[in-house]
């Protein structure tokens, strides 16, 4: 059981040193590991047969400005060329649905034959940007997240729901969502292996198949209660999809390595969320996560992205943040509550199995000051990589700035005013808004966001 905090009082941040942070990390009872140095973050690291040139991670952040048929954008281009640029040695690609109906956007990146040279293009010049910017040594490991937004789907902009269990806790009385029978999703599968097939022509290293963030595999893994079929109520069967797609990926394209980002706790209670415990209580419970973790590695899974919460109904979990999204209320809890929780839920995963890398997440509440935290981490052996998502949206060259300067520039670092959620939840192309503002300040703007 990870033992945290019950209650402690949400604040902004305020930190003007590393060591005020640390201070209220001990005023709150978590322990944050620290190095003064950050040696660490530039190290090589071997996912499968290849050699990671450094250990940052760009987290799959949906920019929603794929073209009408699902290729990515001349905004697209920029965000992953940018990342590049900016010294990511591992690039997470955003969610690409599998079939047009299991977007969550009518924008969503989705891979298809009609526009595999679009992809094809998009990762070869991710590529150069690397080589152009760095030469041969950079040579990036680029991993497509492929999904299904179960409940979350809106491939018209409409909310078109599906799912495996009637979820109280994430409906409302009169809402009504399609469930899935074992069937469609034994047909899913297939439309899994195909982009799995059409992700290897376009160049990518690997899939990740997404299980997290209350999107539709992720709902099977806490299905307790769907009682019947072969997708439900026990371990077996909740996690059979992931892992006998994860077996048939291995068979049918064994060129393309296969990764999962993983939701190792869900914040929902027991029977209606993973990784919680069974008392009826909010306290996480990882007993299963390393089950199933030790089942995907088995199945051919090389590499794991470990975050928690589902941004619909728990947001601060996964994201802890200074401002909520769409003025909803502020959670009881500080944010370095949900930045120890999600450092010690990757750490606890990756100690159980040192000889996979993870990925953890988590920290760009930290600001400038995440170098330091993450080369502790690092240096403890709690993660393989340090994942980005929100800081990479405001700060895409912060891997660069730090090995020339040795820091970073606070004017330039994600602030997690959440106004990049609202933009996505208005269903408007995604960005940071506040160190971006040529582009997606303008968007913020369309949708009176200031007013907020």
């Amino acid at each position: 059981m990870l033992e945290l905090p019950h209650m402690s009082k949400h604040e902004p941040f305020f930190f003007s040193s590393v060591d005020e942070l640390l201070d209220k990390a001990e005023e709150l009872r978590v322990s944050l590991p620290y190095k003064e140095t950050t040696n660490e973050l530039f190290e090589k690291m071997t996912v499968g047969l290849r050699n990671v040139p450094n250990r940052f991670c760009v987290q799959p952040m949906e920019g929603f400005d794929a073209d009408p048929d699902g290729a990515p954008s001349s905004l697209t281009f920029r965000r992953y060329t940018r990342y590049a640029e900016g010294g990511y040695g591992l690039i997470w690609f955003e969610a690409a649905g599998v079939v047009p109906e299991g977007r969550s956007n009518p924008y969503q990146l989705f891979l298809g034959a009609r526009n595999l040279d679009s992809f094809e293009k998009l990762v070869m010049e991710t590529r150069k940007a690397a080589y152009r910017t760095y030469g041969d040594g950079q040579e990036l490991f680029c991993v497509l997240q492929l999904t299904h937004s179960g409940r979350y789907s809106r491939p018209d902009g409409r909310l078109r729901p599906v799912g495996v269990i009637s979820n109280p806790f994430l409906e409302g009385p009169d809402d009504s969502v399609q469930i899935l029978n074992d069937d469609d999703l034994e047909r899913l599968m297939e439309d899994y292996i195909e982009a799995a097939r059409l992700a290897e022509k376009a160049g990518f290293d690997a899939v990740d198949i997404k299980a997290c963030h209350g999107y539709l595999v992720n709902e099977m893994l806490g299905a307790f209660a769907r009682k019947k079929g072969r997708f439900g109520a026990t371990f077996e069967n909740r996690s059979r999809f992931l892992v006998e797609l994860l077996q048939r990926l291995h068979d049918v394209v064994p060129g393309l390595a296969a990764a999962v980002r993983l939701s190792a706790y869900d914040g929902i209670p027991y029977p209606y969320g993973f990784g919680v415990a069974k008392d009826g209580s909010l306290d996480p419970n990882i007993l299963e996560p390393k089950r199933l973790v030790h089942n995907l590695i088995d199945a051919g899974c090389i590499l794991f992205n470990v975050t928690a919460g589902n941004p619909a109904f728990n947001p601060h979990i996964g994201r802890p943040f200074d401002r909520p999204a769409n003025n909803t209320p502020l959670p009881d809890e500080h944010p370095l509550v949900g930045v120890y929780r999600l450092i010690t839920l990757c750490g606890e995963l990756q100690k159980e199995f040192p000889y996979v890398p993870f990925v953890g997440t988590g920290y760009s509440w930290l600001r400038h000051f995440f170098p330091y935290i993450a080369a502790g981490v690092l240096a403890r052996g709690k993660t393989s990589f340090i994942g980005l998502g929100r800081s990479s949206f405001a700060y895409p060259d912060a891997p660069r700035e730090l090995q020339q300067n040795k820091k970073l520039n606070p004017e330039k670092v994600c602030i997690c005013c959440s106004r990049c959620t609202e933009l996505m939840r208005s269903g408007r192309v995604t960005g940071c808004v506040i160190r971006d503002g040529s582009i997606y300040a303008k968007e913020y703007k369309k949708i009176g966001g200031w007013n907020k």
